[in-house]
């Protein structure tokens, strides 16, 4: 059975705000049997918006929208379904008592404007919002719904979680979908799509190949009629991508650099220190984004400038001899971090983010040093520089994976 994704909002056309709500959708749809056809993005405009939905619901059993259920003007998702269901929007007494109610819990009366959030159409029932003020929609007429959904992440992913998943999985019968996500470093798309041969060809599995900012990713779709038809026909062709790509895969489904390291750490009862420079203290956030991660993280410096590397331990005189973008300046922070916090593991990353080139070194290039008790090492990357925070989140991936990779040679 097919869905599809309406995602509101002229911030997300402009590029203001990024659409993470149609990933999320689409990542958790074919758990429930439903395959995900299209995906739109779409502005606060009435007309077209009416326009976009009613070709999705006519042509799709499941219609998804995100975004315009807010009070404001141009918050316009549950005048374009009622546009497209031909019916005629009402305050509903509930859905209103239940706002009155949540502003008196903030201390203070719901503005007038707010009365926006209680309608409703004959069509319609209202979706509880536990974490905001917008209260869902799930709307069905001739055989179709279309499931409104609020904008902010927080309040959509608790709203699938109580309201939304838990009525498809009564609705959805007779497909099962079930995905396969096999990530993997060091290998460009062609060389994945060549090694993954025929595979790709398959059409039950499906087999997709997509580049992220770590690495590779090799997906697979596999639909049967039960969940054990389904997993039957994904497991060969997992097992078969595992073989070839068995040396640069690193994660699985929604494993995350982070995560992976995290738990080699923690399992061998080693410790990590870093020291950064380019990338400004986002290893060190990376790493403590996962909890426990106090276990094994002894703490990070940022040494953005020369005078504080020195201070941090890095010998001025390799600086003055090799510049501070270098192998030697990237190996010498991973060894002192490592000293000074009595880690068993240090990383260090200096580097080039841009636009300009620094020490002759072009914007992009970034080099990666780790210390540990069998002595130092390095590489140097060459990201794409068209983006500062990207070429620091590649770094930060890159030198994670890196570590992993020396964990998994020292088990």
């Amino acid at each position: 059975m097919y869905a599809e994704i309406i995602a509101s909002g002229t911030e997300l056309l402009m590029g203001e705000i990024q659409d993470t709500n149609s990933s999320f959708l689409a990542s958790h749809l074919p758990a429930l049997g439903l395959e995900v056809r299209q995906a739109t993005l779409v502005g606060d405009d009435l007309e077209h918006y009416t326009e976009v939905l009613e070709r999705a619901w006519k042509r799709t059993p499941f219609t998804f929208t995100t975004g315009g259920l807010g009070p404001t003007v141009d918050d316009v998702s549950r005048e374009a379904i009622a546009k497209v269901f031909q019916e005629e929007v009402h305050v509903d007494t509930q859905l209103l008592e239940t706002l009155k109610t949540r502003f008196r819990e903030r201390g203070t009366d719901m503005p007038p404007h707010n009365i926006k959030q209680a309608w409703l159409i004959p069509s319609a029932v209202g979706l509880p919002n536990r974490s905001g003020t917008a209260p869902g929609w799930w709307a069905e007429k001739n055989g179709h719904v279309i499931i409104a959904l609020p904008g902010p992440p927080r309040e959509l992913y608790d709203m699938w979680e109580h309201e939304v998943a838990p009525r498809l999985r009564e609705r959805v019968h007779g497909s099962v979908v079930l995905t396969r996500t096999i990530k993997t470093l060091g290998l460009g798309e062609a060389l994945v799509d060549e090694m993954a041969g025929p595979i790709l060809k398959s059409k039950n599995p499906y087999v997709g190949i997509y580049a992220r900012p770590d690495g590779i990713y090799l997906r697979v779709i596999a639909r049967g009629t039960t969940r054990e038809e389904a997993s039957g026909l994904l497991r060969p062709v997992e097992e078969d991508l595992r073989h070839t790509f068995q040396a640069n895969i690193w994660g699985i489904d929604d494993e995350t650099p982070e995560e992976s390291v995290g738990a080699l750490l923690r399992q061998r009862g080693f410790t990590l220190a870093t020291m950064e420079s380019c990338t400004g203290g986002m290893l060190a956030d990376t790493i403590t984004n996962v909890s426990g991660s106090s276990h094994y993280f002894k703490g990070g410096i940022v040494s953005y400038t020369n005078e504080l590397k020195v201070a941090s331990g890095v010998p001025a005189e390799l600086i003055e001899r090799h510049g501070a973008v270098s192998s030697q300046v990237a190996e010498a922070m991973a060894a002192a971090a490592r000293l000074r916090m009595g880690a068993d593991f240090g990383i260090g990353i200096t580097g080039v983010t841009g636009p300009d080139e620094l020490e002759g070194k072009p914007p992009g290039t970034v080099f990666i040093g780790l210390a540990h008790a069998g002595g130092r090492e390095s590489s140097q990357q060459r990201f794409p520089a068209n983006n500062r925070t990207l070429v620091k989140r590649r770094a930060v991936t890159t030198a994670l994976l890196a570590l992993r990779r020396i964990l998994n040679a020292a088990s």
